[in-house]
């Protein structure tokens, strides 16, 4: 009897924890995105990635560094365990695993394109405004609110069948998770962010 007590208040928690935005809510919410990612020039920030797969109890931990230029400049550094950038510069998407260096075209291949807008969009909170690629929802939890996004295109929801995006109170994205079919989840956690400090140009050289 004291489980059952004990599981009824769980869940009367979550469920006052996790509220759904009302539609003026939402309007507002997705305003004040705009607003914050017109003002954003620069962004720079560590962060921490974590792999959990399904059928397996270990997790994989990354760690980097992230570099964003408006409009369209942005680096992932991995730096732990081994190093890995990707780096998108335009229409140019650079891969560079260890010394193993390729680029590839993304206006010449839409789904490439589409991941290239996935990763910017999670940065700098753009996202929200392609309605043509992705569905909504959104929840509050205390002061961060949880957007969930469902993929349209078919190839993109292969790879993630449902990706979140959590937002702090000053609308920055805080944490990015990616969900597979599979049960899989990579979590990314953006932290010590620097808004709008000067990025030396050798940051984005491939």
């Amino acid at each position: 009897m004291r489980i059952l007590n004990l599981l009824l208040l769980f869940c009367s928690f979550n469920l006052f924890a996790q509220q759904e935005l009302s539609k003026a809510e939402i309007d507002q919410f997705r305003e004040d995105v705009t607003a914050k990612a017109n003002e954003l020039e620069t962004l720079q920030a560590n962060f921490v990635q974590t792999k959990k797969m399904e059928m397996i109890t270990d997790e994989t931990v990354s760690r980097g560094k992230l570099f964003y230029q408006k409009p369209d400049k942005l680096k992932w550094e991995y730096k732990e365990p081994q190093d890995y950038v990707i780096l998108l510069v335009g229409n140019q998407l650079h891969i560079n695993d260890a010394g193993d260096k390729s680029v590839r075209n993304t206006t010449s291949n839409k789904l490439f394109g589409k991941i290239a807008k996935l990763i910017t969009g999670s940065v700098n909170g753009n996202l929200l405004d392609d309605t043509e690629n992705f569905n909504f929802s959104y929840l509050k939890e205390n002061n961060y609110i949880i957007t969930s996004i469902d993929p349209k295109d078919s190839h993109l929801k292969q790879m993630f069948a449902e990706i979140q995006m959590k937002f702090n109170r000053e609308n920055l994205v805080e944490k990015v998770s990616l969900i597979e079919e599979s049960g899989d989840t990579t979590v990314i956690e953006i932290k010590e962010m620097e808004l709008n400090k000067k990025i030396p140009t050798s940051v984005f050289q491939p």
